[in-house]
């Protein structure tokens, strides 16, 4: 009797994309066997003459193992696939003529290929199939993304992509859903990168580093924009979702603080829940509630003294910041570094030099030498307060050397000035600079994707707390 000692095929997922994978047999000399691949899907056969699936049953049939080291390899096709596969591998002894497999290593005539992530869900169920039964062979996956992507609770501001393409890395521009454009970084599920896959990398940009750029800009007249803070860690977030479970007693839910849930895995203390979905599919808005406490055990959590009525089976959203509520909610590792932002400053209209000034605009209509009132081409993106330079600004007329400011804006032409000027003027279409407020503010970030995660994700940058809005119409 001659054996079949071991089958050998790399389990590791692949992408989208037309891929080889190669199996090995390995037995004694002489030793027959035959190979029949299924795309579990569809349940179509894979061709090993034409390199192709077919739905008539087929396979790569008596082969014999000739070679003097006991392997015989075998390649397998795997096309480019616009949806996620998954196949089953099988290898057959043909008894018939005197082959079986080592005890030791198969105790039938009959090997499936056995997928070696083996990682289980919190329910119990496999990572990769998220059932009870055991995973696939291989699995062949379409990409995931993640998008990079700006919030500000005040609409005034435009949530705007840097597209310069020369700032800007290892990343395309995606719609999210109609809303405010996105960086999109896409590449197989539960992809991962490591340390020695970037140092051995022969591009100067490995494809798991993305650098992105947005250019946030003030969208209405009337309105200012200034840095209250840089950007930190804390103000990214991810919209989470969890799920309120029936009670034991059979009965529905009133006002309450606290909340049971089918599991409480993805969801932290400080997390903000904020809307939600009933089990009818209805959509409900919350009276805005952070997570406050968490019962691993009783499987709830508290909302501190604010009560919600929500219905049991409904899903209810939440906003999750900083960068761990990535992987809990989404499977995805990324490490952010140089994340920055500020004021954009501006060129100087006459000369096209840089300057350290915020915004520019010219004195129009006629010689400014008395009163206090400014007319200028344009007052959109001045706030209050700026400072001011321009040829002829002294500082205030009977004060002791008191800086000239902006008071407060009159219209989108004209702005009142803090004092009069102290014997002097300035002249009509002469440039007058202004430091505090712009009309936009470069913000970027570098991140290095460390795992791609199960599902698509939405990872946001909130300025909420870095870019103040000002209303300058009152």
């Amino acid at each position: 009797m001659k054996h079949i000692n071991s089958v050998k095929f790399d389990t590791t997922p692949i992408s989208k994309t037309k891929t080889i994978k190669r199996l090995t047999v390995a037995g004694d000399k002489d030793a027959v066997f035959s190979v029949y691949v299924v795309r579990n899907n569809d349940s179509y056969y894979y061709n090993f003459n034409s390199k192709t699936f077919q739905s008539t049953p087929t396979r790569l049939l008596q082969k014999k193992i000739t070679r003097d080291d006991g392997n015989y390899g075998i390649n397998i096709l795997f096309p480019t696939v616009t949806a996620d596969k998954n196949y089953d591998v099988y290898v057959y002894a043909e008894s018939h003529f005197d082959t079986d497999f080592n005890i030791d290593f198969n105790d039938s005539l009959l090997y499936r290929v056995k997928n070696v992530d083996d990682r289980l869900n919190e329910d119990g169920t496999y990572y990769l199939n998220n059932d009870t039964k055991l995973p696939s062979s291989l699995y062949q996956y379409a990409d995931i993304w993640v998008r990079f992507a700006l919030d500000h609770t005040s609409t005034v501001v435009s949530r705007s992509l840097n597209t310069d393409t020369s700032l800007n890395t290892n990343v395309s521009v995606a719609s999210t859903d109609g809303a405010y454009a996105a960086w999109e970084f896409a590449k197989p599920r539960a992809k991962r990168y490591t340390a020695v896959t970037n140092r051995l990398s022969v591009v100067d940009s490995p494809e798991n580093k993305v650098k992105v750029n947005f250019l946030p800009t003030m969208g209405t007249a009337n309105n200012s924009m200034q840095l209250a803070r840089a950007p930190r860690l804390q103000d990214f977030y991810v919209y989470g979702s969890v799920v309120i479970r029936s009670n034991e007693d059979g009965s529905s839910n009133g006002a309450s603080a606290i909340h049971k849930l089918t599991s409480v895995e993805n969801i932290k203390v400080g997390d903000q829940l904020v809307a939600g979905t009933n089990s009818g599919g209805v959509g409900f808005t919350l009276t805005a509630a952070t997570v406050t406490k968490i019962d691993p055990i009783a499987k709830t959590i508290q909302t501190g003294s604010t009560n919600n009525t929500i219905a049991v089976g409904s899903t209810v959203n939440f906003k999750s910041y900083g960068l761990s509520g990535m992987y809990r909610n989404f499977g995805w590792r990324l490490k952010v570094t140089n994340l920055t932002g500020a004021l954009s400053t501006v060129t100087h209209p006459n000369t096209g030099q840089p300057t350290t000034f915020n915004f520019t605009t010219t004195k129009t209509t006629s010689t400014l030498t008395t009163g206090t009132t400014v007319v200028v081409a344009s007052t959109k993106g001045l706030g209050t307060g700026d400072s001011i330079s321009a040829i002829g600004l002294t500082t205030a007329h009977g004060s002791d050397d008191a800086p000239i400011t902006v008071a407060f804006i009159t219209n989108s032409t004209t702005f009142e000035i803090s004092g009069e000027l102290n014997n002097s003027q300035i002249l009509e279409s002469t440039p007058m600079f202004f430091t505090g407020s712009a009309l936009t503010a470069p913000v970027s970030f570098e991140a290095e994707i460390l795992e791609v995660g199960d599902t698509n994700m939405i990872l946001y940058l909130d300025l909420t707390n870095v870019l103040t809005i000002t209303d300058e119409s009152s």
